[in-house]
């Protein structure tokens, strides 16, 4: 397998390091930045391997997330719109803004073991993304959850477990419902660990970025959901941008060709002659319209609303005045207001 790229912070290179020989250990080729050659352009080199990247790994750490890792954020962010991202946390913190829907994989007590049940759930993700598959379903925490309850004498332990997750002990509740998809949605639908029921996920995922009626949507369909403190700051917080319209739109030019010297054989011959130089001299004439940023040019189609035809020698020749019709699309700017998700 080929293709994978590992963007993370400077600082956890060490770390990153480990993750990267792990993947490699597994079959995978991965490409991070210790591997640029010397004297290399580093940013013509970053950014090859990133557009021909198959998966975008991204590691959440507190330095990635912090103000200093604009370069690792932009990195996910072209692999989340490319449908390419995986995100793992290296270190018990939230992601950054707008990467919260997508799970990251919680790697914060992995040892470097590729038998590590979280790990392997990192390899399934990567091949399914490598292979333009569904992410399957997460083992790591139900796993870690049965390991935990081998642990003392059960029926005390069961006890103790369930009274801490009704009470959110520790935020119990918020680990355990964390992930995968399915176990947040049974724990939303029952009101656990501040996670959406599967229909308010589904809501939230279909919201058109920065789409200030959708987010209002959503809060009316959900006034107590999940994601209601996120939407409420992001309609407060509105932005505007200007965006390019093209409009349809028809011009009109004086159109004339003359009568050529050389004679057709019959009278409809010379006009069809006619009337295929002058497309020609239409569409000359149309397409003059896009030497400016200002149109687009679609088709032009001359109008004959006059013709000169005359017997030359043995035969005809046909000349037309008339116009020619240009299909445009013409540019113009309007405003936006937008609450980006």
């Amino acid at each position: 397998m080929n293709g994978v790229f590992l963007s993370y912070k400077s600082e956890d290179a060490n770390r990153v390091s480990r993750l990267a020989a792990a993947l490699q250990e597994c079959g995978f080729d991965v490409w991070w930045d210790r591997d640029l050659p010397g004297g290399e352009n580093w940013h013509a080199q970053i950014r090859t391997a990133l557009e021909s990247a198959k998966c975008v790994i991204v590691a959440w750490t507190r330095a990635s997330v912090g103000p200093s890792g604009d370069f690792v954020r932009d990195e996910a962010r072209q692999g989340k719109q490319r449908g390419i991202l995986v995100p793992v946390r290296l270190e018990p913190i939230e992601p950054p803004l707008g990467f919260g829907e997508i799970q990251a994989i919680d790697l914060t007590r992995w040892k470097g073991s590729t038998g590590d049940p979280f790990f392997q759930d990192l390899v399934a993700a990567v091949r399914a993304k490598m292979e333009g598959r569904a992410v399957p379903a997460a083992k790591g925490p139900l796993m870690r959850l049965k390991r935990r309850l081998t642990y003392g004498t059960l029926f005390s332990l069961v006890a103790a477990a369930v009274g801490a997750f009704g009470s959110n002990t520790f935020h119990i509740q918020d680990k355990a419902c964390a992930a995968p998809e399915m176990v947040s949605d049974v724990c939303g639908a029952m009101g656990f660990g501040g996670r959406p029921a599967k229909a308010e996920r589904l809501a939230w995922q279909a919201l058109q970025p920065g789409s200030c009626d959708d987010l209002r949507t959503y809060l009316d369909r959900f006034p107590e959901g999940a994601y209601r403190g996120r939407a409420h700051s992001l309609l407060t917080a509105p932005r505007e941008r200007e965006i390019i319209v093209w409009t349809p739109g028809v011009h009109e030019l004086v159109l004339y060709e003359a009568p050529p010297e050389k004679a057709s054989p019959t009278l409809e011959m010379a006009k069809t002659e006619a009337r295929a130089r002058a497309q020609r001299k239409a569409e000359k004439l149309c397409k003059g319209f896009a030497a400016t940023t200002l149109y687009r040019y679609k088709t032009a189609k001359p109008d004959a609303q006059e013709w000169d035809c005359g017997r030359t020698g043995a035969g005809f020749s046909c000349g037309l005045d008339g116009q020619a019709i240009c299909a445009l699309e013409e540019k113009s700017t309007k405003t936006e207001k937008t609450c980006g998700k």
